[in-house]
C-alpha cells in the first residue's frame, strides 16, 4: 500500500476546528487577563495576535473556496 500524499482533512472537521479553536484561545485571553503579572501581559498580546491571524486566514481560504 502507498501512502497517499494528498490526503485532507474531511470538511467536517476543518469546520468543527474553525469554530472550537478560537473559541479555546478566546477563553485563554480571559484567563490570562485575569492574571495580572508582566509575562501574562505578553502572552495575552501574543494569544490576541493569533486569534486576529487565524480569523484572517480563515476568512481568505473560505473566499478562495467560494471562487473556485
Amino acid at each position: 500500500m502507498e501512502p497517499k500524499g494528498n490526503n485532507e482533512p474531511s470538511p467536517r472537521v476543518v469546520k468543527w476546528l474553525t469554530w472550537i479553536i478560537p473559541i479555546v484561545i478566546i477563553g485563554l485571553i480571559f484567563l490570562l487577563k485575569n492574571i495580572n503579572n508582566p509575562v501574562t501581559d505578553i502572552l495575552f498580546y501574543i494569544v490576541c495576535a493569533s486569534v486576529i491571524i487565524l480569523v484572517v486566514f480563515s476568512i481568505i481560504k473560505e473566499k478562495k473556496a467560494k471562487s473556485k
